[in-house]
């Protein structure tokens, strides 16, 4: 079989920091090939060398037998290569089709075609089983939806390669199995495919290979049949070798007096009246599809959505959060669903990032920043949460996914929170990074704190959660004590359907 992609021998350093090691990678035609390794191991770095967007060290690129010359343009490179984003690159105010063919229109007499484009999108929706609507705005599409518009944009302009960077994160059970079996019909058209994803479940069952990268080496490249679920998490974490699954954290919760209530709360978007009551030292789980109102009960804790029936209190009093200040001013801090958009500016540094909310307490008697007492807060920071990083003023936008969630939650960690709000805080970051998060969250709950934890992976809920709220079409419909840790992401499964 022909090769569709070829790397040998590749390096890369930036700034005399070596992140790629004596890389040699090749993908098949027709070939799925799962790309693993925790975060920070170098995958999005020979990504990005083989879109043409870094430039290697050393080594050489073949496309199709084509050798690509070092300083080739990232248009050269993009010839036969598409690729999907974990983060979204679309356009919320316009429709799907229009996002399919931006930048790429069809175009009769100058103008642009929409008969003709909505026509292909049709034919290629029909093709792939997509039920989506072409004309629909992108700003009212489920995240499911928006996760497949990306992939069809690539679809549409015939790639013969694919890079896939955790196409499954954002997508229910429902939606995925959609996605492998689009792959299956890829590869049987000779479409060749890198799967990079941190659910190592899927790359056994979906891919003929699997390469693992591990601190900027290849610690193991093997066809799928060679290798098990073992085989895979020790070449990802070497010497790291730990649990790889989070366990339930057993501890006494006194559930006498809230220090957080819900009473028949509603808002703009949750007409249903919703209640709920969380305890000291309690991790309070809530459970549902995407759209459930999971997200929703989030906002309106942390103040981004006004309360419009109902009430809150906060140990027992009453409070009425007008901003996101007012809950940070009473000890409430968000770890936000995205956090790229929501979370950080990535063109600040981490320092910057994680001072952000302690501004005021930094500020001294001359009306400036305390830089000195802020470096040192910081540095400790790093160190008790291991973000990997170079410096405090590495940028944001080169941290990897987990280590940028890390800088999410130091943000709060540092700013005296006493509840601590998680929407799906271990989302695209790798299974030893997941580890290192729900250790955090247990430090947190020992030390005093409460945490209403989001995931989209049940398994996460189940494991870490003392008490668990079900929700179905924003209403709460079932409670479920999880004290010793005998709730199964089976039932889970089952109970939000």
């Amino acid at each position: 079989m022909d090769n569709a992609l070829e790397l040998r021998s590749v390096y890369k350093s930036f700034n005399n920091v070596e992140v790629l090691n004596n890389i040699d990678f090749t993908l098949r035609a027709g070939e799925v090939k799962g790309l693993i390794g925790k975060n920070g191991a170098g995958k999005s770095t020979l990504v990005k060398i083989v879109q043409g967007v870094y430039e290697p060290t050393a080594g050489t690129i073949r496309i199709f037998g084509k050798e690509i010359p070092p300083h080739a343009s990232v248009k050269e490179h993009l010839e036969n290569i598409g690729m999907i984003y974990q983060e979204f690159s679309l356009v919320p105010d316009l429709t799907v089709t229009q996002n399919i063919f931006l930048n790429q229109e069809i175009l009769n007499h100058g103008l642009i075609d929409d008969k003709e484009s909505h026509a292909k999108v049709v034919e290629l929706f029909e093709r792939y089983e997509i039920d989506i609507n072409p004309r629909a705005t992108v700003s009212i599409l489920n995240t499911s939806d928006m996760q497949m518009v990306e992939i069809c944009k690539q679809l549409m302009h015939n790639k013969r390669i694919l890079l896939m960077d955790e196409p499954t994160a954002a997508l229910e059970a429902k939606q995925s199995e959609k996605l492998y079996q689009i792959i299956h019909k890829l590869k049987a058209e000779g479409i060749s495919i890198v799967f990079i994803s941190h659910h190592l479940a899927e790359i056994l069952e979906n891919c003929d290979s699997v390469h693992v990268l591990l601190d900027g080496k290849t610690t193991l490249n093997e066809q799928i049949e060679n290798v098990d679920l073992d085989d895979m998490i020790n070449a990802m974490l070497g010497e790291e070798k730990g649990p790889v699954i989070t366990r339930h954290r057993k501890g006494t919760i006194s559930r006498k007096t809230p220090v957080l209530e819900l009473r028949d709360v509603t808002s703009a978007v949750l007409r249903h009246p919703v209640s709920l009551k969380l305890y000291p030292k309690e991790v309070l789980g809530l459970a549902g599809l995407k759209g459930s109102g999971r997200t929703e009960i989030m906002h309106i804790l942390f103040g981004i959505d006004r309360i419009t029936g109902g009430e809150m209190l906060l140990d027992g009093r009453k409070v009425d959060f007008r901003h996101p200040e007012d809950a940070m001013d009473k000890g409430i801090f968000l770890v936000p669903e995205n956090r790229q958009t929501q979370g950080l500016v990535l063109e600040h540094d981490l320092y910057e990032n994680m001072t952000l909310p302690w501004l005021g307490d930094l500020i001294g008697r001359s009306g400036l920043v305390n830089d000195t007492e802020g470096e040192s807060l910081v540095d400790k920071m790093i160190s008790r949460l291991a973000i990997k990083c170079n410096t405090m003023r590495d940028k944001a936008k080169n941290l990897s996914g987990g280590n940028q969630q890390k800088v999410v939650i130091g943000k709060a960690l540092g700013a005296d929170t006493k509840i601590l709000l998680m929407d799906d805080p271990t989302y695209g970051v790798d299974v030893h990074a997941k580890v290192q998060i729900m250790d955090i969250v247990d430090q947190f709950k020992r030390q005093g704190g409460s945490v209403i934890f989001v995931s989209s992976e049940l398994e996460e809920v189940a494991e870490n959660c003392d008490r668990i709220l079900v929700l179905h079409r924003r209403e709460i419909v079932r409670e479920l004590c999880n004290d010793g840790g005998l709730v199964t992401k089976d039932q889970l499964a089952a109970a939000i359907q």
